[in-house]
């Protein structure tokens, strides 16, 4: 097997077995609370970086009526998400760079943008956060949900008893993935955010020792 695709496997089984630790009780708490009763029945929702397309599956579940898109440049990802069932119409999914652009995704024609533990991975956010504000229909939202910086030993202590890599191998990757995780604190975000032009409207910290970080953006 091709070194690139065994990569994109090993990324897709560790994402599906990860999914609830991002995608968690007090995640989907708040997201109901705060994010849901401003969402259309039949809301055009995107999510970029949108993995083995479980959080689409749980979106369609809570708005059966929603357009769904999502975006990812590993097709085993996509793959993934095609065959899952979903409470409305399947999510148009698209193969996809977004580091380069947005291209699949038209002007002005997302009510909710999503992204999560993607931005951090990007050498200039901001080329990202342009493609953003120009899919986002006027005074509509993007839901970005990244890593914060915490330290070593807190992030590792955490990866120790969380799935997605066997109990052997999970310290050797804690280690591995601790300076990209780790890129950005919290002003990090806000610089990278405000000069992006993008305000905070809701936030929410729903991980342990707070290293990850929920925000709910408008454009500025």
């Amino acid at each position: 097997m091709p070194e690139r695709e065994d990569q994109e496997l090993r990324a897709l089984r560790r994402q599906r077995e990860r999914y609830v630790v991002r995608f968690n009780e007090p995640f989907w708490a708040w997201f109901d609370a705060t994010v849901l009763p401003t969402l259309a029945p039949d809301a055009r929702i995107t999510d970029v970086g949108c993995g083995p397309g479980m959080y689409l599956a749980d979106m369609s579940a809570r708005l059966p009526d929603a357009r769904l898109t999502g975006v990812d440049a590993n097709p085993h990802m996509l793959e993934n998400a095609r065959g899952l069932t979903y409470a409305g119409a399947p999510p148009a999914l698209h193969l996809h760079d977004a580091t380069v652009d947005l291209a699949p995704v038209a002007d002005a024609s997302v009510d909710l943008l999503t992204m999560s533990a993607v931005l951090h991975t990007f050498e200039d956010p901001w080329r990202f956060l342009a493609e953003a504000k120009r899919v986002l229909a006027p005074g509509e939202r993007f839901l970005l949900y990244d890593w914060v910086r915490v330290p070593m030993a807190d992030y590792i202590a955490q990866r120790m008893t969380e799935p997605g890599e066997p109990e052997p191998q999970r310290y050797q990757r804690a280690l591995e993935l601790f300076s990209t995780h780790n890129k950005y604190t919290h002003t990090d975000w806000d610089h990278v955010l405000a000069k992006g032009g993008f305000s905070v409207v809701a936030e929410c910290l729903p991980t342990p020792h707070q290293r990850a970080r929920c925000l709910l953006l408008k454009v500025a």
